[in-house]
């Protein structure tokens, strides 16, 4: 099932599941050559292809050729089944991955990913007890894992432990300054009670009127990322809407840009004409920036805030409210009025 922004802003906003699984690949390729390590290989590539099917099934294939007992397989299912949303499903694998381990590096990352899992599941106080639970059982088995650390950091500060919460953070920045999260983590340090969104990846596009448009020049501005087609019904409905907003909050305020995900792109360039629509707006026709901000469904609404937080993901139609209303309903939280 697809993952709702409650569940998917976490996961998100640390490239961590991806980069877990370089050791356990590197592990299966430098055994002994046989089918299995094949398999968990192919299911490994698969994954990160995003094939998430295809790599269930390899790693499967893997598992009954060792009987059972690949804690590699079951740690790369867990990945798998957390990208896909079966979030029960993936817990139950990270638990027969530790049972199974017989490194701690593998018990390592399988408690930190079953972290990762328990804060992605709710806003729930127990959940959240769980995973720090999870992260100390990592650090208890290898005290210099900066992720574990960065891990625990965030949840002890959704926790409102927000001295602890700084220190572990601090942690990781000591054993990693320049690891993919530090940017993130010193964020963190500076606003800690945004623990929980997800810090938006920086992006750097050339417009359709010739600017080079990047996110970190923005910052300090709230930033509108509207991702639509001219095949999308109510993306081409909300133009009006999205023209008016424009105009009723100042530039220095709020900066609107349009990713297109059409195919054509003089279809797209006339549509653009046609209907005036004057602000920035992006043919993100081979879908990098879609990829790197996990956008799937059109209308989709991205609110960066002016820290550089995902404030709010609004995706699809409410029979009560367009997508835009839901738009103005937020920016009216966090911006005075023109």
């Amino acid at each position: 099932m697809p993952l709702s922004f409650a569940q998917s802003r976490w996961l998100s906003l640390l490239p961590l599941l991806i980069s877990l699984l370089v050791p356990h690949a590197a592990q299966a390729q430098a055994a002994t050559p046989d089918p299995a390590a094949d398999l968990l290989q192919q299911g490994h590539d698969d994954l990160l292809r995003q094939r998430y099917q295809d790599a269930m099934k390899a790693f499967k294939k893997a598992n009954q050729l060792r009987h059972g007992t690949c804690a590699d397989c079951y740690f790369e299912m867990a990945v798998a089944l957390t990208r896909t949303g079966e979030f029960d499903e993936a817990l139950k694998s990270c638990d027969k991955a530790i049972s199974c381990a017989t490194t701690d590096l593998v018990r390592t990352s399988s408690h930190t990913l079953k972290g990762n899992i328990l804060q992605n599941m709710a806003d729930d106080p127990k959940k959240l007890k769980a995973a720090e639970a999870e992260y100390r059982a990592a650090l208890a088995l290898d005290t210099n894992s900066a992720n574990a650390h960065l891990n625990l950091g965030v949840v002890l500060l959704r926790e409102s432990l927000v001295a602890e919460g700084i220190e572990e953070l601090k942690n990781y920045l000591r054993l990693a300054p320049d690891g993919p999260d530090a940017n993130y983590a010193t964020k963190l340090i500076a606003f800690p009670k945004k623990a929980g969104l997800p810090l938006a990846p920086n992006f750097e596009v050339r417009t359709l009127d010739g600017q080079v448009v990047s996110l970190h020049q923005l910052a300090g501005r709230i930033v509108v990322m509207d991702f639509w087609a001219t095949w999308c019904p109510p993306c081409v409905s909300s133009v009006p809407e999205l023209k008016n907003l424009t105009k009723k909050y100042s530039r220095e305020q709020l900066v609107l840009i349009s990713f297109s995900a059409d195919d054509d792109e003089s279809s797209w360039r006339s549509f653009v004409a046609k209907k005036n629509m004057d602000w920035a707006q992006y043919w993100d026709h081979d879908g990098r920036i879609r990829n790197e901000f996990g956008v799937h469904a059109f209308p989709t609404y991205l609110v960066i805030d002016p820290d550089g937080f995902i404030h709010e993901r609004i995706v699809g139609l409410d029979p009560q409210k367009t997508v835009v209303a839901r738009l103005k309903d937020t920016l009216q939280t966090m911006l005075p009025e023109k």
